[in-house]
C-alpha cells in the first residue's frame, strides 16, 4: 500500500498516468450545495496562502501497455473519491475559461490533459457525453438532466460573482493548486482492495444493494476488463430485469447454491455473494458473472414477458410452460423460484424434457394450493424447496418429485380427503386468501370455456364482510355471532364478481337479482338457485366447491402409490379421523391425551410454562378467536358441538368447535404465535 500526501495538481500532473473511474461506480451525483462548499473553501484560502485538505483518494494501480507510444502506462483505478475528482476537473475547467493568461491556460490544459483523456469516466452514456462536451467548451449542447452540466454552470456563475467582488482569478487558481489530498495506492497481489473498500464504505456514505455487489464483481480488474465484464454480463442483467427485479433475482440466484433462507438486508446479501464466489467460483469472476447472466436471462420467465427458451420446444409447448409459470407467480409461490430456474436451465440444455418440466410445474402448483387451502404455513416450505434439486439427485423428473413430496413428513402433500374437510371447516387466512381467487377461477373454468378476464374479477363475500354488514343480513342468518366467527371467511361464503358490479352492501334479494341479470360467471348460478343463506347453506356450498376443486386437473391429488404411510401425526397435520392416545412434547415428555379436551389442556399448559411471554404477547390486544377472557361469554358458548376448556389459574378459556380438525388447527396457530414449531408436537 502506497500512502502519500500530495497537492491536487501534483497528483494529476503525474506523467504516463491515466485516471479511470470504474464502470461499477455510482453515477456522478454531487449536488450544488457540495460544489458551493468546495468553492468557498478554496476562495477562503486564496487570501491567506494556507492549504486546504480535501480528504483521501484511494486507487488500485494497474500497469497497461500503450499501443500508440509502446510505453507502459500507470492506470489509477479510483475506488474512493471519484465524485470529488470529477468535481475538481469541472472546477478546473471553469477556472480555465476565466483565465486571461495563455501560459496559465496551457498549464491547466496540461492538468486536464484534454487530448490524452487523462480522466476516463465510466461509460454511462449521459455522464461521459456531458463531461466530454464540457471539456470541449460545448456544455450548451448537453441534453436532459445532468449534474455535470449543472455543476459546471454553477462554478462558472459563482466565479463571475467572486470576480465582481474583487477577487482575482489567478489567486483562486493559486488556492486550487494548494488543495491537499492523501493518495492511497493499492497493488494487486500485495493488497486486498475489497477489504480496504469495505472499511472505507463502512465509515462513509454506504453503497447499497446493487452498487455494492457490482463493485465487488469488478473491483479487482483493470479498466479494460471491467468494461468487458460490465458490457458482456452486467448490462444485459440490467436491461432484462431492471433495478427492482435484479435485486430480487440476485437473492433467488444465491438460494440456488446456498439452499437456505437469505436475509433481506443488503449487506447480508453482499456477504452471501462473496461466500458463493469463494465456494463455487474461486478465482473466476468471469465464470460467476456468466452464470449469473444465464440464470438472469431465464429469470425473465417470472416477469410475464414473452421469453423463449433457447433452442427448445415448439410455440405451443412454450406457451404452456409460460402459463404454468405465470400461475406460480400469481399464487406467490416465490420459494419455488430457485428450483424452477434449475429445471428451466436443464430444459434448455436437454437434460429435462417438456413433458416432465410441464408436469413438475403442475405438481408444484397443486402442492402449494393444497397446503394453502389447509392453512399450512408457506415459509416452512423454504427448507424443502431450496434443497429440492439436490435432494432429487440425478433424477430430476415429475416421478421423482411426486415420490419425494409423498414422503416429506411434516411438509406432506395434503390429500383430497383433507381438502374436503378443510373446505368445510376452515376460516381462510393467509396464505389461503392469496390463492382463493385463483382456485375459484379454475373451478369456474370447469363449466365456462370463456370466463371473464382474471384482471376484471375480484373475490366477493356473499354474506358481507364486517365493513359492509347490515342488520338485515344478520337477521337473515339467525345466529349471526356464530356465523361471523366461523363461517364468514369460509370458502362456501366466497365467490367471484366482476369489478364493475357493486354487490358488497346489497341485500340478499338484491344480490341474487343482480347476479341473475348481469353475472356471466357460472360459479354464481349456485346462489341463484338458493332461497336463503345461513350456516347450513355455507356448509353445503363448501362441500360442492370441494368436489369441484378435486375435479380441476391443475389441482390433481398426489396418487396413493406415491404416499408413504404416516406412522404418527404432528400438530402441523390434519387430525381429522385421528385416534388420540398421547402427545409427545418438544421437551421429550409424553402425556396421555385421549380426547380433544385433554390435548388442548396439555399443549396450552406446556406453552404457558415454556413460552409464557410469547403466549401473552400473541393473545394480547388482538385475541385469537378461540381465546376468551370473559367467563360468562365462554360459558354461554358451552353447548353441543363446542369445546370449552377453562384455564382459570390464568383467567382465560379455550373455546372452539369440538372436532379434532378445529382443535388441531387452533393449537397449531397458537404454537406458531409462540414462535415454536407445531411439528415438534407429535400426536400418537
Amino acid at each position: 500500500m502506497r500512502v502519500k500526501e500530495s497537492t491536487v495538481n501534483d497528483f494529476f500532473a503525474l506523467t504516463s498516468t491515466i485516471f479511470s473511474i470504474p464502470v461499477y461506480q455510482r453515477n456522478y451525483t454531487w449536488e450544488e450545495k457540495n460544489c458551493e462548499k468546495l468553492l468557498q473553501d478554496i476562495v477562503s484560502i486564496s487570501q491567506n496562502k494556507k492549504t486546504h485538505f480535501m480528504g483521501s483518494i484511494t486507487y488500485i494501480l494497474h500497469h497497461i501497455d500503450d499501443e500508440k507510444s509502446l510505453r507502459q502506462l500507470q492506470e489509477f483505478v479510483i475506488i474512493d473519491g471519484q465524485q470529488r475528482i470529477t468535481t475538481i476537473m469541472l472546477l478546473l475547467k471553469a477556472i480555465e475559461t476565466k483565465i486571461p493568461n495563455e501560459e496559465v491556460k496551457k498549464e491547466i490544459d496540461g492538468l486536464l490533459n484534454l487530448s490524452g483523456q487523462r480522466l476516463r469516466l465510466k461509460p454511462i452514456k449521459s455522464d461521459k457525453e456531458a463531461f466530454d462536451l464540457v471539456m470541449q467548451n460545448r456544455s450548451h449542447e448537453i441534453q436532459g438532466v445532468s449534474h455535470i452540466r449543472n455543476n459546471y454552470k454553477f462554478f462558472t456563475k459563482e466565479l463571475d460573482k467572486y470576480l465582481e467582488k474583487g477577487y482575482r482569478i489567478e489567486e483562486i487558481y493559486g488556492a486550487f493548486l494548494r488543495l491537499k489530498i492523501v493518495a492511497i495506492g493499492l497493488e494487486l497481489g500485495e493488497d486486498d482492495p475489497q477489504v480496504v473498500f469495505e472499511s472505507i464504505n463502512a465509515t462513509g456514505v454506504q453503497l447499497k444493494g446493487l452498487d455494492l455487489i457490482r463493485n465487488y464483481l469488478m473491483m479487482g480488474e483493470n479498466s479494460d476488463n471491467q468494461n468487458r465484464l460490465y458490457e458482456t454480463y452486467w448490462v444485459p442483467l440490467e436491461d432484462w430485469l431492471g433495478e427492482k427485479d435484479l435485486n430480487d433475482f440476485i437473492k433467488t440466484y444465491l438460494r440456488i447454491y446456498l439452499e437456505k433462507k437469505l436475509s433481506e438486508k443488503e449487506r447480508e446479501v453482499y456477504y452471501a455473494l462473496k461466500a458463493h464466489h469463494r465456494d463455487n467460483f474461486s478465482d473466476d469472476i468471469q465464470g460467476l458473472m456468466s452464470d449469473m447472466r444465464e440464470y438472469g436471462r431465464i429469470y425473465q420467465i417470472f416477469l410475464d414477458r414473452d421469453h423463449y427458451f433457447l433452442h427448445r420446444g415448439d410455440p405451443q409447448q412454450l406457451a404452456n410452460l409460460r402459463l404454468r409459470i405465470k400461475d406460480l407467480v400469481k399464487i406467490k409461490f416465490g420459494v419455488a423460484k430457485p428450483f424452477i430456474l434449475r429445471c428451466a436451465r436443464d430444459f434448455e440444455e436437454g437434460k429435462l424434457d417438456y413433458e416432465n418440466f410441464c408436469e413438475i410445474l403442475q405438481i408444484l402448483i397443486s402442492y402449494f394450493v393444497h397446503r394453502s387451502v389447509c392453512g399450512d404455513p408457506a415459509p416452512a416450505l423454504a427448507e424443502l424447496l431450496y434443497s429440492l434439486y439436490r435432494q432429487l439427485g440425478e433424477d430430476v423428473s415429475a416421478d421423482a418429485l411426486k415420490r419425494y413430496l409423498g414422503k416429506s413428513v411434516g411438509l406432506a402433500f395434503p390429500d383430497n380427503d383433507r381438502i374436503k374437510d378443510e373446505f368445510i371447516a376452515r376460516k381462510l387466512k393467509a396464505p389461503a386468501k392469496n390463492v382463493c381467487k385463483f382456485i375459484l377461477l379454475e373451478i369456474e373454468k370447469l363449466s365456462n370455456a370463456e370466463p371473464p378476464r382474471e384482471e376484471n374479477l375480484e373475490v366477493e363475500y356473499f354474506y358481507p364482510d364486517q365493513k359492509n354488514i347490515t342488520q338485515e343480513w344478520r337477521d337473515g342468518v339467525g345466529d349471526y355471532l356464530t356465523f361471523e366467527q366461523y363461517y364468514l371467511h369460509n370458502f362456501g361464503n366466497l365467490t367471484l364478481k366482476e369489478k364493475n358490479q357493486r354487490l358488497s352492501s346489497k341485500s340478499y334479494e338484491e344480490k341474487i337479482a343482480l347476479m341473475e341479470k348481469y353475472s356471466s360467471l357460472h360459479l354464481n348460478d349456485y346462489f341463484i338457485n338458493t332461497h336463503s343463506w345461513g350456516i347450513e347453506e355455507v356448509k353445503n356450498r363448501s362441500e360442492y366447491l370441494a368436489d369441484q376443486f378435486c375435479q380441476v386437473g391443475l389441482f390433481k391429488d398426489l396418487p396413493k402409490e406415491y404416499r408413504t404411510r404416516e406412522i404418527h401425526k404432528t400438530l402441523d397435520d390434519n387430525l381429522t379421523h385421528h385416534k388420540l392416545s398421547s402427545v409427545k412434547l418438544p421437551n421429550g415428555q409424553r402425556r396421555m391425551t385421549k380426547n380433544a379436551e385433554e390435548l388442548v389442556s396439555v399443549v396450552i399448559n406446556y406453552l404457558l410454562e415454556n413460552a409464557r411471554e410469547a403466549f401473552e404477547s400473541y393473545t394480547g390486544d388482538e385475541l385469537p378467536s378461540y381465546i376468551y377472557w370473559n367467563k360468562e361469554k365462554a360459558e354461554a358458548r358451552d353447548r353441543d358441538g363446542t369445546l370449552v376448556v377453562p384455564f382459570e389459574k390464568y383467567g382465560f378459556y379455550y373455546v372452539s368447535g369440538a372436532n379434532l380438525q378445529n382443535v388441531g388447527s387452533n393449537l397449531k396457530d397458537l404454537i406458531l404465535g409462540c414462535d415454536l414449531n407445531p411439528r415438534d408436537f407429535i400426536v400418537e
